[in-house]
């Protein structure tokens, strides 16, 4: 025969609250109880025999089943400081249960049995319910005073940013630059520059329609593969028409440089004293040195202009313009440079052919 746990349960309640009722009786009784005490005593203890019987299930399986049911859906850190309130708690039921053991039977008995579940229920739930409190006090504990105070940390200086004229965007060598890493920072393109753009590929000129459209085509892949954040900003300049003017007053609100290939615009905003990164200036820094009679093989691609000349350039593409040479077209000459021109977009480099010897 399988008995429940219901049975059971029931069964031992009803032991349990019988033997108080008959521990009650008794110390209510005399030394010497008479019938009538003894009577109490029985109805006491078939009164607690009967109570166990019928509310035992309600005060343990159906608490317990309900707690149990609830703990499921408690996070296990609640849970964590729950069962150390509860700990806290018996260790204060510990302490009164020696004043407890001191009173006369049965509260001497279960007395302290109760003190320690109700103290540790109180310890649980105050846990639970101050845990933030807990948690800053432990935090605070285990935070221990440095010895040598130290300075406050350097807050980050604020993120560089980079006004892009419409000139450098077309050229597209900014993006190269930024791969690089010489730069750091975020690009910015403020909207009448983006404006610009537009205009120039709606134009009806094939040749401006061409450069606005490789601007956006450039803009577009710079926001998706330049290694730096590239924003649009769409921002009102009061007091200036051009655009050229607008990014200069903008670069002074800003503290920022402005990158650009426009020579004009290089020296007005230096005059303002407006910081400009050329990528005309960058590349000409970058190449390798030409000096005067200096000599170079060079392969003449094409002609010149004048005086039966031909055309050769360097590896990094600097023209190189030789004298009397029209006729060596597709042929690796030597020539010695006898002058270096230097222009707003680059540098031109004049020679002649080299006697042999």
């Amino acid at each position: 025969m399988k008995l429940s746990l219901n049975f059971v349960v029931r069964l031992l309640g009803m032991l349990a609250l019988a033997s108080l009722g008959w521990s009650v009786g008794r110390s209510l009784s005399s030394p010497r109880p008479d019938e009538m005490q003894e009577f109490a005593t029985q109805l006491l203890t078939l009164a607690g025999a009967g109570l166990g019987l019928l509310v035992t299930p309600r005060l343990t399986i159906e608490p317990l089943a309900d707690l149990l049911r609830r703990l499921r859906a408690v996070p296990l850190a609640d849970l964590l400081l729950g069962g150390a309130g509860a700990l806290v708690g018996l260790v204060f039921a510990v302490l009164l249960a020696v004043p407890l053991a001191s009173l006369p039977r049965p509260f001497s008995q279960y007395l302290p049995l109760a003190c320690a579940l109700l103290l540790a229920y109180v310890g649980a739930t105050l846990a639970g319910t101050r845990k933030r409190d807990v948690a800053d006090l432990l935090a605070n504990l285990r935070r221990s005073p440095p010895a040598v105070a130290l300075p406050p940390p350097e807050q980050a200086p604020p993120p560089r940013r980079l006004l892009l004229d419409t000139s450098a965007i077309i050229d597209g060598r900014i993006a190269a630059v930024a791969r690089t890493g010489f730069i750091e920072g975020t690009l910015i393109v403020p909207g009448f520059v983006l404006a610009e753009l537009q205009q120039l590929a709606d134009s009806a000129d094939d040749l401006r329609r061409g450069k606005g459209r490789r601007g956006l085509e450039l803009l577009a892949e710079m926001q998706k593969y330049a290694p730096l954040p590239v924003e649009v900003v769409n921002v009102e300049v009061a007091g200036a028409t051009r655009v050229d003017d607008m990014l200069i007053i903008l670069a002074r609100q800003y503290g920022s440089p402005i990158v650009t290939n426009d020579f004009n615009l290089n020296k007005v905003a230096g005059l303002q004293g407006v910081k400009v990164l050329s990528l005309n200036q960058l590349s000409e820094a970058v190449r390798p040195p030409v000096a005067q009679d200096q000599r170079l093989q060079v392969l003449i691609r094409n002609e010149g202009n004048a005086r039966q000349q031909g055309v050769g350039y360097l590896e990094d593409g600097t023209p190189v313009i030789v004298e009397e040479a029209r006729h060596l077209i597709g042929q690796t000459a030597e020539v010695i440079v006898t002058r270096l021109h230097q222009t707003q977009t680059g540098r031109l480099v004049f020679a002649q052919l080299a006697q042999s010897s």
